[in-house]
Protein backbone atom coordinates (compact mmCIF):
# COMPACT_ATOMS: atom_id res chain seq x y z
CA UNK A 1 0.00 0.00 0.00
CA UNK A 2 1.32 3.45 -0.84
CA UNK A 3 0.29 7.09 -1.01
CA UNK A 4 1.26 9.11 -4.08
CA UNK A 5 0.63 12.64 -5.31
CA UNK A 6 -0.58 14.26 -8.51
CA UNK A 7 -2.10 17.70 -9.10
CA UNK A 8 -4.93 18.49 -6.65
CA UNK A 9 -7.77 20.91 -7.31
CA UNK A 10 -7.36 23.18 -4.24
CA UNK A 11 -10.63 25.11 -4.15
CA UNK A 12 -12.68 22.41 -2.40
CA UNK A 13 -10.13 20.89 -0.07
CA UNK A 14 -11.01 22.83 3.08
CA UNK A 15 -14.50 21.34 3.34
CA UNK A 16 -13.36 17.76 2.91
CA UNK A 17 -10.22 18.14 5.04
CA UNK A 18 -12.49 19.30 7.86
CA UNK A 19 -14.83 16.34 7.47
CA UNK A 20 -12.24 13.57 7.17
CA UNK A 21 -12.41 12.42 10.79
CA UNK A 22 -16.24 12.31 10.94
CA UNK A 23 -17.27 11.42 7.38
CA UNK A 24 -17.83 7.72 8.11
CA UNK A 25 -20.37 8.50 10.83
CA UNK A 26 -22.96 9.39 8.18
CA UNK A 27 -24.65 6.09 7.39
CA UNK A 28 -25.89 7.32 4.02
CA UNK A 29 -22.34 7.00 2.66
CA UNK A 30 -22.17 3.34 3.71
CA UNK A 31 -25.56 2.71 2.09
CA UNK A 32 -24.45 4.31 -1.17
CA UNK A 33 -21.24 2.26 -1.28
CA UNK A 34 -23.13 -0.99 -0.72
CA UNK A 35 -25.56 -0.31 -3.57
CA UNK A 36 -22.85 0.78 -6.02
CA UNK A 37 -20.58 -2.18 -5.28
CA UNK A 38 -23.45 -4.66 -5.49
CA UNK A 39 -24.64 -3.24 -8.80
CA UNK A 40 -21.24 -3.21 -10.49
CA UNK A 41 -20.20 -6.83 -9.78
CA UNK A 42 -16.53 -6.59 -8.80
CA UNK A 43 -14.63 -9.79 -9.56
CA UNK A 44 -11.34 -11.20 -8.30
CA UNK A 45 -8.36 -9.80 -10.19
CA UNK A 46 -10.14 -6.63 -11.33
CA UNK A 47 -8.46 -3.22 -11.43
CA UNK A 48 -10.72 -0.61 -9.85
CA UNK A 49 -10.60 3.20 -9.85
CA UNK A 50 -12.50 4.91 -7.03
CA UNK A 51 -12.92 8.59 -7.93
CA UNK A 52 -13.30 10.97 -4.98
CA UNK A 53 -12.60 8.07 -2.64
CA UNK A 54 -12.88 10.21 0.49
CA UNK A 55 -12.07 8.05 3.50
CA UNK A 56 -11.78 5.00 1.27
CA UNK A 57 -15.13 3.41 2.10
CA UNK A 58 -15.69 2.03 -1.38
CA UNK A 59 -12.01 1.49 -2.21
CA UNK A 60 -11.49 -0.71 0.85
CA UNK A 61 -14.57 -2.81 0.12
CA UNK A 62 -13.47 -3.16 -3.50
CA UNK A 63 -9.94 -4.18 -2.45
CA UNK A 64 -11.38 -7.01 -0.40
CA UNK A 65 -13.35 -8.21 -3.42
CA UNK A 66 -10.60 -8.04 -6.06
CA UNK A 67 -8.24 -10.05 -3.85
CA UNK A 68 -4.44 -10.24 -4.02
CA UNK A 69 -4.39 -10.46 -7.83
CA UNK A 70 -6.45 -7.29 -8.22
CA UNK A 71 -5.69 -3.64 -7.57
CA UNK A 72 -7.68 -0.66 -6.32
CA UNK A 73 -6.70 2.98 -6.75
CA UNK A 74 -8.53 5.65 -4.77
CA UNK A 75 -8.10 9.31 -5.73
CA UNK A 76 -9.22 12.43 -3.89
CA UNK A 77 -8.37 16.13 -3.60
CA UNK A 78 -8.38 16.12 0.22
CA UNK A 79 -5.26 15.22 2.18
CA UNK A 80 -7.40 14.95 5.31
CA UNK A 81 -9.72 12.40 3.70
CA UNK A 82 -6.83 10.42 2.24
CA UNK A 83 -5.05 10.32 5.61
CA UNK A 84 -8.09 8.59 7.06
CA UNK A 85 -8.35 6.25 4.07
CA UNK A 86 -4.67 5.34 4.41
CA UNK A 87 -5.08 4.65 8.13
CA UNK A 88 -8.07 2.36 7.56
CA UNK A 89 -6.42 0.42 4.75
CA UNK A 90 -3.31 -0.10 6.86
CA UNK A 91 -5.41 -1.33 9.78
CA UNK A 92 -7.07 -3.82 7.43
CA UNK A 93 -3.62 -4.92 6.21
CA UNK A 94 -4.59 -4.40 2.58
CA UNK A 95 -1.65 -4.51 0.18
CA UNK A 96 -3.62 -4.18 -3.06
CA UNK A 97 -4.76 -0.59 -2.62
CA UNK A 98 -3.13 2.78 -3.32
CA UNK A 99 -4.32 6.33 -2.70
CA UNK A 100 -3.44 9.33 -4.87
CA UNK A 101 -3.95 13.04 -4.25
CA UNK A 102 -5.44 14.19 -7.56
CA UNK A 103 -8.10 16.28 -9.28
CA UNK A 104 -10.83 13.93 -10.54
CA UNK A 105 -11.38 16.09 -13.61
CA UNK A 106 -7.70 16.12 -14.62
CA UNK A 107 -6.53 12.55 -14.22
CA UNK A 108 -3.47 11.24 -15.99
CA UNK A 109 -3.62 7.45 -16.16
CA UNK A 110 -2.91 5.10 -19.08
CA UNK A 111 -5.91 4.50 -21.31
CA UNK A 112 -8.05 1.43 -20.63
CA UNK A 113 -6.41 0.75 -17.25
CA UNK A 114 -9.46 -0.24 -15.17
CA UNK A 115 -12.28 -2.80 -15.17
CA UNK A 116 -14.49 -0.66 -12.93
CA UNK A 117 -14.74 3.07 -12.23
CA UNK A 118 -16.77 4.36 -9.28
CA UNK A 119 -17.81 7.81 -8.12
CA UNK A 120 -19.63 7.53 -4.80
CA UNK A 121 -21.41 10.54 -3.24
CA UNK A 122 -19.28 12.91 -5.31
CA UNK A 123 -20.52 13.36 -8.87
CA UNK A 124 -22.21 16.66 -8.00
CA UNK A 125 -18.85 17.99 -6.78
CA UNK A 126 -17.49 18.03 -10.32
CA UNK A 127 -17.34 21.44 -12.00
CA UNK A 128 -18.48 19.96 -15.35
CA UNK A 129 -20.22 16.62 -14.90
CA UNK A 130 -20.69 15.67 -18.59
CA UNK A 131 -17.06 16.49 -19.32
CA UNK A 132 -15.90 14.50 -16.27
CA UNK A 133 -17.76 11.41 -17.49
CA UNK A 134 -16.24 11.79 -20.97
CA UNK A 135 -12.84 12.01 -19.30
CA UNK A 136 -13.33 8.91 -17.14
CA UNK A 137 -14.48 6.63 -19.96
CA UNK A 138 -10.95 6.78 -21.38
CA UNK A 139 -9.60 4.91 -18.35
CA UNK A 140 -12.06 2.01 -18.61
CA UNK A 141 -11.30 -1.13 -20.53
CA UNK A 142 -13.81 -2.02 -23.26
CA UNK A 143 -16.71 -3.72 -21.53
CA UNK A 144 -15.82 -2.07 -18.22
CA UNK A 145 -18.45 -0.55 -15.95
CA UNK A 146 -18.84 2.90 -14.44
CA UNK A 147 -21.11 3.35 -11.41
CA UNK A 148 -22.19 6.59 -9.75
CA UNK A 149 -25.00 8.08 -7.67
CA UNK A 150 -26.63 11.48 -7.93
CA UNK A 151 -29.37 13.39 -6.06
CA UNK A 152 -32.91 12.54 -7.06
CA UNK A 153 -36.14 13.99 -5.70
CA UNK A 154 -37.10 14.36 -2.94
CA UNK A 155 -33.70 15.45 -1.68
CA UNK A 156 -34.53 16.82 1.75
CA UNK A 157 -33.21 20.13 2.97
CA UNK A 158 -30.62 20.21 0.19
CA UNK A 159 -33.51 20.40 -2.30
CA UNK A 160 -34.96 23.23 -0.26
CA UNK A 161 -31.64 25.06 -0.50
CA UNK A 162 -31.57 24.63 -4.27
CA UNK A 163 -35.15 25.85 -4.67
CA UNK A 164 -34.47 28.96 -2.60
CA UNK A 165 -31.26 29.64 -4.51
CA UNK A 166 -33.06 29.29 -7.84
CA UNK A 167 -35.63 31.82 -6.68
CA UNK A 168 -32.78 34.30 -6.34
CA UNK A 169 -31.25 33.45 -9.71
CA UNK A 170 -28.54 31.20 -8.25
CA UNK A 171 -28.47 27.79 -9.91
CA UNK A 172 -27.03 24.74 -8.12
CA UNK A 173 -26.16 22.02 -10.62
CA UNK A 174 -26.86 19.13 -8.26
CA UNK A 175 -30.52 20.07 -8.13
CA UNK A 176 -31.34 18.97 -11.66
CA UNK A 177 -28.27 17.62 -13.50
CA UNK A 178 -29.18 13.99 -12.80
CA UNK A 179 -32.34 14.14 -10.69
CA UNK A 180 -34.30 11.72 -12.91
CA UNK A 181 -33.41 8.30 -14.34
CA UNK A 182 -33.75 9.74 -17.86
CA UNK A 183 -31.21 12.46 -17.13
CA UNK A 184 -28.80 9.84 -15.78
CA UNK A 185 -29.27 7.81 -18.95
CA UNK A 186 -28.61 10.90 -21.06
CA UNK A 187 -25.42 11.64 -19.12
CA UNK A 188 -24.19 8.10 -19.68
CA UNK A 189 -25.06 8.07 -23.38
CA UNK A 190 -23.59 11.53 -23.90
CA UNK A 191 -20.27 10.33 -22.48
CA UNK A 192 -20.24 7.28 -24.75
CA UNK A 193 -21.50 4.64 -22.34
CA UNK A 194 -24.14 2.00 -22.91
CA UNK A 195 -26.77 2.18 -20.18
CA UNK A 196 -26.75 -0.92 -17.99
CA UNK A 197 -29.20 0.19 -15.31
CA UNK A 198 -30.53 3.28 -13.57
CA UNK A 199 -32.67 3.05 -10.47
CA UNK A 200 -33.91 5.34 -7.72
CA UNK A 201 -33.53 4.41 -4.05
CA UNK A 202 -34.47 6.14 -0.80
CA UNK A 203 -31.25 7.00 0.98
CA UNK A 204 -32.54 8.65 4.15
CA UNK A 205 -35.87 9.00 5.91
CA UNK A 206 -34.64 10.38 9.24
CA UNK A 207 -35.57 13.95 10.20
CA UNK A 208 -32.85 16.38 11.25
CA UNK A 209 -32.79 18.59 14.33
CA UNK A 210 -33.76 22.17 13.56
CA UNK A 211 -30.45 23.54 14.85
CA UNK A 212 -28.55 21.09 12.64
CA UNK A 213 -30.72 21.98 9.66
CA UNK A 214 -29.90 25.66 10.10
CA UNK A 215 -26.20 24.88 10.55
CA UNK A 216 -26.33 22.80 7.36
CA UNK A 217 -26.55 26.00 5.29
CA UNK A 218 -23.49 27.54 6.91
CA UNK A 219 -21.44 24.35 6.92
CA UNK A 220 -21.90 23.76 3.19
CA UNK A 221 -20.68 27.10 1.87
CA UNK A 222 -17.23 25.70 1.05
CA UNK A 223 -18.56 22.49 -0.51
CA UNK A 224 -18.02 22.46 -4.30
CA UNK A 225 -21.64 21.50 -4.96
CA UNK A 226 -22.71 24.75 -3.29
CA UNK A 227 -19.97 26.99 -4.68
CA UNK A 228 -22.55 29.17 -6.45
CA UNK A 229 -23.96 30.17 -3.05
CA UNK A 230 -20.65 31.52 -1.80
CA UNK A 231 -20.03 33.28 -5.10
CA UNK A 232 -23.33 35.19 -4.96
CA UNK A 233 -23.41 38.83 -3.86
CA UNK A 234 -23.51 39.28 -0.09
CA UNK A 235 -26.99 40.81 -0.11
CA UNK A 236 -28.26 37.81 -2.09
CA UNK A 237 -26.54 35.36 0.27
CA UNK A 238 -28.12 37.02 3.27
CA UNK A 239 -31.57 36.98 1.68
CA UNK A 240 -31.27 33.29 0.72
CA UNK A 241 -30.10 32.27 4.17
CA UNK A 242 -32.91 34.22 5.85
CA UNK A 243 -35.50 32.55 3.63
CA UNK A 244 -33.94 29.13 4.27
CA UNK A 245 -34.04 29.60 8.06
CA UNK A 246 -37.69 30.65 7.84
CA UNK A 247 -38.61 27.62 5.72
CA UNK A 248 -36.87 24.97 7.83
CA UNK A 249 -38.28 26.54 10.99
CA UNK A 250 -41.78 26.44 9.53
CA UNK A 251 -41.29 22.82 8.40
CA UNK A 252 -40.05 21.63 11.79
CA UNK A 253 -42.26 19.31 13.82
CA UNK A 254 -41.36 18.98 17.51
CA UNK A 255 -37.95 20.45 16.77
CA UNK A 256 -37.14 18.19 13.80
CA UNK A 257 -37.19 18.97 10.08
CA UNK A 258 -38.25 16.26 7.57
CA UNK A 259 -35.25 15.26 5.47
CA UNK A 260 -36.37 12.46 3.15
CA UNK A 261 -33.75 12.02 0.44
CA UNK A 262 -33.55 9.82 -2.65
CA UNK A 263 -30.66 9.02 -4.96
CA UNK A 264 -30.35 7.79 -8.51
CA UNK A 265 -27.87 4.95 -9.02
CA UNK A 266 -26.50 4.72 -12.54
CA UNK A 267 -24.43 2.00 -14.19
CA UNK A 268 -22.94 2.28 -17.67
CA UNK A 269 -20.72 0.06 -19.82
CA UNK A 270 -17.95 1.13 -22.14
CA UNK A 271 -18.69 -0.38 -25.57
CA UNK A 272 -16.39 -3.03 -26.99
Amino acid sequence: MSSKEQRPWPSATSHFDRRGATYDRDQIHHHVVSLLVAGAEILSGFRVLDIATGTGLLAIEAAQKVGPTGKVLGIDISKGMLAEAHRKAAAAELRNIDFVLADAERLEFPLESFDRVFCSSALVSMSDIPRALRHWIDFLKPGGIIAFDAPSKPFGIAQMMAEIAAGHGVLLAYADIADTPNKCRSLLKGAGFEVVAVRTELANTNPIELSDAIAFWDNRQDHPAWRALSEAQSITREAMRSEYVDRVTEAAVAGYVPNITALNFAFGRKPG
